[in-house]
């Protein structure tokens, strides 16, 4: 089983759920947030690393400027004047481009975009750092995910974009963090609207539970949408994670949490 952890808004405590979800169930944990990964401050181990990389496009010396390439790119990721040239940051390593170029001057060489990095600890984290400069993330996210195998729990990016999209398309539940406040149930809609589109699963667990708005909670419940576990909000919790620590004192929720989804 795949558990992927959204939310649509960032800082609702994504990372906090993921962390401890995997680490108190044993499950191996993938930090596909590659713009800003931070789940290897709570998991420690032996670490190792590979570099990532994406085909994009290279001119040779007999192109003819034909615009056959142009043409057929849908990322406006080739110029022309004398020549082709060419936009990597733009490119969605599609091979449209050198497919239909009738003069063969067109080949696909590798980019580096980052790197995957595994820590084998008392659990096993892989996660995906993406280098300075690069446009898009979803390459690497896909990388990443390479290595998934049929149980996992998916650490997503913020937001409601490609990037989360393709985090949660492969799982099989889609767990999203929301957190009583105005901002976080506007993105939780967001979020709610995404994942029904794709037709996951989903269920809700709300963090820093306490906080004096109930919106949350009033609109799970007139849509029918279940609210997994309570996270409270308390000063001892917030100094926990500041230090990079698990929270022990909520392992049973944790693992209550994980035998509900399943």
């Amino acid at each position: 089983m795949r558990i992927a952890v959204a939310s649509g808004k960032g800082g609702t405590g994504k990372t906090t759920v993921a962390v401890n979800l995997a680490y108190f169930n044993s499950v191996d944990l993938f930090d596909l947030d590659v713009e800003e990964p931070n789940d290897h401050i709570f998991i420690k181990g032996e670490r190792s690393e590979r570099k990532a990389y994406r085909k994009v496009p290279m001119v040779k010396d007999n192109c003819n400027g034909c615009g056959v390439c142009k043409e057929v790119c849908n990322y406006s990721a080739i110029f022309v004047i004398d020549k082709a040239y060419v936009f990597p940051e733009l490119c969605h390593s599609c091979g449209a481009c050198s497919y239909f170029c009738p003069e063969n001057a067109i080949e696909e060489v590798d980019r580096e975009i980052g790197k995957i990095i595994t820590v084998n600890g008392d659990i096993t984290l892989i996660y995906g750092e993406l280098a300075i400069g690069e446009a898009s993330p979803v390459f690497l996210i896909k990388q990443v995910k390479d290595s998934m195998g049929k149980t996992a729990i998916i650490d997503c990016p913020p937001g409601n974009s490609c990037p989360m999209v393709e985090s949660v398309v492969d799982s099989d539940y889609v767990l999203l963090v929301a957190e009583p406040t105005p901002f976080s149930l506007h993105d939780l809609k967001l979020a709610v609207q995404v994942v029904s589109e794709l037709k996951k699963d989903f269920g809700v667990v709300i963090n820093k539970y306490g906080l004096p708005f109930n919106g949350v909670e009033k609109y799970c419940k007139e849509n029918g949408i279940e609210i997994i576990g309570k996270i409270p909000f308390k000063a001892e919790i917030a100094k926990a994670y500041s230090r990079g620590e698990l929270l022990y004192d909520l392992k049973g929720l944790f693992k209550e949490i994980y035998e509900v989804i399943a």
